[in-house]
């Protein structure tokens, strides 16, 4: 047998050319009419072991050459739709040059339609792949008005191609399609089933929900039965969630694209019902590819994960565009660890999660060639070995100062200069024993033509785990047959759980050793707390342009998205949260502080919730810092809150109502035990079940048991929508928490919008804030925002005066950059100029700099320029908008001008608070805002 041995991962290419040169040479005089593969396969030895089952892959017209102007002729793996005309699914009896190749799909393609994704059942009888029709070569490729993906099968015993997902064009794009054990499918689909479903109860149209840059439907995972039924929809997050396949303990891994968490894609999991969604691998391991430099930094993402049978991940990682369709093939230890170095339990053992799954040297850098050529595509191979069928294509360069060019394989003297051009890969078919370092031909290359996905029509051994559906029962069926829609129930054991260390002494400068004391009413008053109330927010999807085009400003300086807000709850004194959320929605939690303002960074990565669920982790971590290790994965840390000493007992110096039903217990379990039935209030309790959330921050001491504790229980507190003066944001289902509940907080009013409902943050700068004499008519104080912070004089309507604080609040003036934004939105938010009164006129305040050089003396001039003044407010964060905002109102800042305490009472503050944390944004709902130009 005739293979390649290339152990060294820097120079395997350097055996490779000689090797590959003559396989393009008898390429390009081949004919494949014959259905004999041309090429490298038709000189070589075929690898035994692979030859008594059927071969199925994918063959497409090969991408262009790079050239000056596009230097990037492969598709970005986030665009899950453009397609190539011209790719098929074919098939070969045997794993073999010799077996007759036969088009499968070419009575439905017409040769005009593509083919992708293919995956083989467990029993190796049934093939599903991904199949669009030809498209309208008139319109874009990715027009809403072309054939969509859809899923089709293959049956290899009775050789027939049936159509799954057989709904009109218009139903969405179905890809990545995977074989559960129980013959189901998951797959990846823009129809959104859940998604749309909750569109429809929040009284919005149903539309595909877009991607953050509103460059694509959102793909999102789904499951149907074997025939195509029951489709259902698993997964929600606000970008692609793609490329599924069934582990053997039957979880599903897939890749997750993340826009807010550092534009990248990592691999997670979940189980075939959506419950379980968590990270597995990746989320801090993306500077890992290997680079020609040698560095191993390349920014790679970890794409098509398919597992081994020794457990260990198969992916290809590449960056987002520019390597060719290809990139390098590593293997994964998801099991033993969540990042390239950090361990997946406690007590996991040092070492590297990640290396490269062959020896040939591929390196990710985006544009430039990869000596050790490049991987497209890779499929373990379940028969007892540790290899893999692959599609890899040589380095390739093309030599256009010639006529005709003339493609050579890369080498050290023709890859280096300015004007390296590579060539169209030439992916073909290949098997790689991961234990010998050996790389053996199937297919040869064709010319024009690229050839990828391959599969063994193979029985996998063993099939995997299958895991059923969760039958919610008692509390959580209860939740989940919610009238108002699905519940389920989040847990967090403790907030001051950093990764698994407490951080109560560093958070209280030492004044309190650990969460125990802070959770002791007689060691710790509710003041001391670093962390009061948890905000639950919920994404607003964004539909396409064509069904509501707005303008990118409506979305604020925060760069969030539109958000709206879902819950509050009170956080127990060791940190503990437990309550219940809507199902099917992704969302985010915020910790707050006492006056309701996010602490630390946002949590930038989504959680979801099936109906019935309950989803437990020990604490929180870092978030936004790619420093720190991974979370949001099981089993990561143990956790550092103790919990309740034993069953039946209260917590030191508490109440003895409250008691603990078990050993470890925490206090947000405790308070559940007492206070809920089923998950609902118990009958005639006058104490609401503590796992039902509120729209509104209150805060009431349960458990300081006066006696035990030496002091009175601590003062409560609400920060309630009830007591604002101007419109709330929260809509009727909050009146009575149930699913349904959202607060919506748009800035402008209507007269900025044309229309008769005031929203939220500017009627507050609007509304009237007088006080009277006893006769009822005096005014004594006037602290109506707009009567300082306007540029007209209140004595002398015909006067022009500097506005208050440099900040015109009124909803008159618009700005000057965007006449769709309300000049006080841009003066709060953005960097603005100093204005000055000059002749009875506002205009910008100018002083003198230094100019450019005189042209004729040479001398230094001076020119006049404005002063840029920060805004007072920062988009994204309270805090960060206390020092020039909030503090103004709290009573804390006593300056005889700029003191403004008690103008604003505490629900507004609340308000302009929690806005601010969302992001800051002019409008939350697409159809609220005015359609674009």
């Amino acid at each position: 047998m005739n293979t390649l041995h290339s152990r060294e991962p820097r120079h395997g290419y350097l055996r490779l050319a000689a090797f590959v040169l003559p396989a393009l040479l008898i390429a390009a005089c081949s004919s494949g009419v014959s259905g004999h593969a041309p090429g490298l396969a038709g000189i070589q030895t075929q690898d035994p072991g692979t030859l008594n089952f059927p071969l199925a892959y994918v063959k497409r017209p090969a991408p262009p050459p790079p050239t000056a102007t596009n230097t990037n002729t492969d598709v970005d793996v986030r665009d899950l739709i453009t397609s190539t005309t011209g790719g098929d699914l074919y098939l070969r009896e045997q794993a073999s040059p010799g077996s007759v190749e036969t088009n499968i799909t070419a009575s439905i393609t017409t040769g005009k339609g593509d083919v992708r994704d293919l995956d083989v059942s467990p029993d190796g009888k049934k093939l599903v792949f991904s199949l669009r029709l030809p498209l309208n070569p008139n319109k874009p490729n990715t027009d809403v008005s072309q054939p969509t993906w859809k899923i089709y099968q293959y049956d290899a015993v009775a050789k027939t191609v049936t159509q799954l997902t057989t709904d009109d064009t218009t139903a969405g794009h179905d890809v990545g399609a995977h074989y559960l054990p129980d013959g189901r499918i998951v797959f990846a689909s823009t129809r959104q089933a859940a998604t749309q479903a909750i569109l429809i109860d929040e009284g919005r149209p149903q539309y595909p929900a877009q991607t953050d840059d509103r460059k694509q439907p959102i793909f999102l995972l789904h499951v149907m039965n074997a025939d195509g039924t029951g489709i259902h929809q698993i997964s929600m997050n606000t970008n692609h969630d793609f490329a599924p396949s069934v582990m053997a303990n039957g979880q599903i891994v897939f890749s997750r694209y993340e826009s807010i968490n550092g534009d990248q894609i990592s691999l997670y999991r979940t189980n075939p019902d959506g419950t379980g969604l968590e990270l597995f691998y990746g989320e801090n391991s993306h500077a890992t590819g290997a680079d020609i430099a040698g560095t191993d930094t390349n920014v790679i993402q970890f794409l098509n994960a398919r597992q081994r049978a020794d457990g260990k991940l198969l992916a290809i990682v590449r960056p987002f565009v520019g390597t060719q369709l290809g990139g390098d093939i590593v293997q994964i230890d998801a099991n033993g660890f969540v990042e390239i170095h950090q361990p997946a339990t406690p007590t996991g053992g040092a070492g590297t999660a990640q290396t490269s799954a062959t020896t040939l040297g591929v390196t990710t850098d985006a544009g430039m060639p990869s000596m050790g050529g490049r991987f497209a595509s890779a499929y373990p191979l379940y028969d007892g070995t540790n290899r893999m069928l692959v599609s890899w294509a040589p380095c390739l360069v093309l030599n256009s100062t010639v006529t005709p060019p003339v493609t050579s394989v890369c080498t050290a003297g023709n890859t280096t200069g300015a004007n390296v051009q590579l060539a169209s890969p030439q992916y073909t078919l290949w098997i790689y024993d991961i234990d010998h370092g050996t790389l053996s031909p199937i297919l040869g290359a064709e010319a024009n033509t690229i050839i990828v996905e391959p599969v063994i029509m193979q029985a996998r051994t063993p099939v995997p785990t299958f895991i059923p559906d969760a039958v919610p029962t008692g509390a959580a069926a209860v939740m989940a047959n919610n009238t108002n829609g699905g519940l389920g129930l989040l847990v967090i054991r403790s907030v001051y759980d950093l990764d698994g260390v407490d951080t109560v002494a560093a958070e209280t400068n030492g004044a309190l050793a650990n969460i125990a004391a802070l959770a002791d009413p007689k060691q710790a008053k509710a003041d001391q707390r670093p962390i009061r109330f948890v905000r639950v927010v919920k994404a607003v999807e964004i539909p396409d342009k064509k069904v509501r085009k707005i303008d990118d400003q409506v979305f604020g300086p925060a760069g969030m998205g539109m958000r709206e807000i879902l819950a509050y709850a009170p956080v127990e004194p060791d940190g503990s949260v437990k309550i219940q959320l809507p199902a099917n929605v992704p969302f985010t939690i915020d910790l707050l502080d006492k006056n309701a303002h996010r602490v630390g960074a946002r949590h930038d990565s989504w959680l979801q919730l099936m109906p019935g669920e309950t989803k437990t982790c020990n604490g929180c971590h870092v978030a936004g810092s790619k420093t720190t290790p991974s979370h949001g994965r099981t089993g990561l840390t143990a956790s550092v809150n103790p919990g309740a000493a034993a069953a039946g007992m209260a917590f030191p110096d508490t109440v003895t109502t409250l008691s603990a039903a078990n050993p470890g217990d925490t206090m947000a379990d405790t308070r559940a035990w007492n206070t809920c039935a089923n998950g609902t209030t118990p009958s005639g309790a006058t104490t609401p079940c503590s796992e039902l959330p509120t729209i509104d921050v209150i805060y009431s001491d349960v458990w300081t048991d006066p006696v035990a504790a030496g002091r009175a229980a601590d003062t409560a507190f609400a920060y309630a929508y009830a007591n604002l003066l101007t419109p709330r944001p929260s809509n009727s289902h909050c009146t009575n928490w149930d699913p349904l509940c959202r607060s919506t907080i748009h800035y402008p009013d209507a007269k900025a919008t044309g229309g008769t409902t005031d929203y939220q943050i500017q009627p507050l700068w609007n509304h009237l804030r007088q006080t009277f004499l006893a006769d009822g008519v005096t005014v004594a104080t006037d602290h109506t925002c707009v009567l300082c912070h306007t540029t007209v004089d209140a004595a002398n309507a015909a006067a022009q005066q500097v506005p208050g604080g440099q900040l015109d609040l009124t909803d008159t003036t618009f700005s000057a950059n965007d006449a769709t934004i309300l000049n006080s939105y841009a003066l709060l938010l953005f960097a603005h100029n100093e204005q000055t009164l000059n002749m009875g006129v506002v205009v910008d305040l100018l002083v003198p700099a230094p100019g450019p050089p005189d042209p004729v003396t040479g001398l230094p001039t001076t020119i006049m320029v404005p002063v840029s003044l920060a805004p007072p407010m920062a988009a994204g964060s309270a805090n960060g908008s206390v020092v020039k905002f909030l503090r103004m109102f709290d009573g804390t800042f006593h300056d005889p001008v700029l003191d403004h305490t008690g103008f604003l009472n505490t629900a507004e503050l609340r308000l302009i608070a929690e806005w601010l944390d969302i992001g800051a944004q002019y409008y939350n709902d697409p159809f609220v805002a005015p359609v674009a130009n």
